[in-house]
């Protein structure tokens, strides 16, 4: 009997960065041996450094690159140069404006309606994909009819619907373009052959997920770690100052979502908080299974150390703004002034060199060098959650982070923000406060840095309920159980919709 294929998809994280998601999918695939997996990795640049050792059971990694490459036929691992050429030669203005320029412009009209239609979006992009395997994906996209159409249309729905607002100038429209241009990178490659797909996230490299499942019929699982649409109007609102271009991108992003939780066969959010958004969005109930993270109790346990010269404060994870690095530095000044002893320690690389600047400039500012120490990424987790008198956790947005899962097996009393999946993880065995709210983590680090019962009390009933809800194992047999019983229509699978080379337009 031949061994399960699954298609893993991800998108900026794993094998290329450290972190909870890129922590879920190495337990994942490490640990399900019997099963081969096949990576698409939706990446920045091609450029990136591999942060993981793949096992053998991956048997091919497939690079995505979004942004670093002017052509996408430099890095056509699809076919040879020589194929490439010849797609390059037969992509001339006439063939976009007759076979690529309806599709495109059904696609931005679907995007930009209020009520569209996921079933006639997900056969767009069938279309799209089919294309792209036989025309060459930078020509189509940098022609000028598609400039043209694109900036009319754009142009026209923004007036629609933001009558009192300028028209979008073009450097705005530029800059849409632009980045649907890097975007829609994923419809270009190939999609490998497999018994399921798994996505990380409902995201754009969810779409060969969705593309597969409509052509071939292939069962799609997608899990979802933070909501994916939430933190992007966080990140958007933050990163995008054109009021036109985030209104583009929410546009964009929002029927990515839309049409990744519609063509799922099965939605497993890893934390019941996240199926709120699900069910906003149109997931149906018995499409929804929560399947909580797990971690290693054999990896993860209390380590017997000595005491520290100081009261610590450990907080890992990433440096970005939604980890809330900032409100922690200003936790720790108010901490600094009752505890004036006290150090606060920051593991893990920064993913965001501005924020990362912005957070040092602070501490100087603030001079707390000799209290909070940027101490890089660390490869004994284990050791510094025992060693810490609180795991703190400032985060603005969280899935069900690995952070808390393993602090609570090695008995750390913790300290967070009430954000995603965190409460019910912690429930009553650690200290929960606002998100944004340095004054609320201050407080409570204060309070627990003067009770060490109370943070004894805490970090052992922490363990115990780690150990009954968020071990590996618990973890591994839910995912062996959804890939098995989805795959199990492999043998009868047909494609979910025919369609053909040019959808019914809409009503314009």
């Amino acid at each position: 009997m031949s061994s399960l294929s699954i298609l893993l998809a991800t998108e900026g994280t794993y094998p290329f960065h450290k972190g909870g998601v890129s922590t879920w999918c190495d337990v994942l695939v490490r640990n399900l041996p019997e099963i081969d997996f096949t990576l698409l990795a939706v990446m920045m640049h091609p450029y990136l450094k591999q942060r993981y050792e793949l096992p053998v059971n991956v048997r091919q990694l497939l690079k995505v690159p979004l942004w670093g490459i002017s052509d996408p036929a430099e890095y056509s691992w699809h076919f040879p140069f020589s194929t490439a050429l010849k797609v390059k030669l037969s992509t001339v203005e006439q063939t976009i404006i007759k076979e690529f320029l309806p599709l495109f412009e059904e696609f931005l009209l679907t995007i930009f309606s209020t009520e569209f239609d996921s079933n006639y979006l997900g056969s767009l992009l069938v279309t799209l994909h089919n294309y792209f395997q036989n025309r060459d994906y930078h020509q189509t996209m940098k022609s000028c009819a598609v400039w043209q159409s694109f900036s009319s249309l754009a142009s026209t729905e923004w007036q629609k619907q933001h009558k009192e607002v300028n028209n979008p100038s073009i450097a705005e429209l530029t800059e849409a373009l632009r980045l649907v241009y890097h975007f829609l990178l994923v419809l270009h490659f190939p999609i490998p052959t497999s018994d399921l797909t798994h996505s990380a996230a409902a995201a754009f490299c969810g779409l060969p997920c969705v593309i597969a499942k409509l052509q071939r019929g292939t069962p799609y699982l997608l899990t979802e770690h933070g909501t994916y649409i939430r933190e992007q109007y966080l990140n958007l609102s933050r990163q995008i100052s054109s009021l036109f271009v985030r209104w583009f991108l929410y546009q964009l992003i929002g029927a990515v979502v839309a049409v990744n939780y519609h063509f799922a066969d099965q939605v497993s959010p890893v934390c019941s908080y996240n199926t709120r958004w699900e069910k906003w969005w149109g997931v149906k109930e018995e499409k929804i299974k929560v399947i909580y993270n797990g971690a290693d109790p054999s990896i993860f346990y209390p380590i017997e150390g000595t005491a520290n010269t100081r009261p610590m404060i450990a907080n890992i994870g990433l440096i970005f703004p939604l980890k809330g690095t900032l409100d922690l530095i200003e936790a720790a000044k108010i901490v600094r002034q009752e505890i004036p002893e006290v150090e606060f320690r920051f593991y893990g690389s920064a993913s965001d060199e501005n924020y990362f600047a912005e957070c040092q400039k602070r501490v100087k500012t603030y001079s707390l060098e000799n209290t909070i120490t940027f101490a890089g990424s660390t490869d004994k987790p284990s050791q510094v959650y025992s060693q810490a008198d609180i795991v703190v956790m400032a985060s603005i947005s969280e899935g069900f982070p690995y952070v808390v899962i393993e602090a609570m097996l090695c008995g750390a009393a913790i300290v967070s923000t009430s954000v995603g999946g965190v409460p019910e993880a912690l429930k009553d065995v650690g200290l929960l406060v606002k998100p944004h709210h340095p004054e609320g983590l201050a407080k409570a680090i204060i309070g627990l840095l003067k009770s060490p019962k109370e943070r004894q009390k805490l970090g052992l009933a922490a363990r115990k309920r780690a150990l009954e809800l968020f071990t590996q194992q618990k973890f591994l047999a839910e995912y062996r159980e959804s890939y098995q019983r989805l795959s199990s229509t492999t043998n009868s699978k047909q494609p979910v919709l025919a369609y053909k080379a040019f959808p019914t337009p809409m009503k314009k």
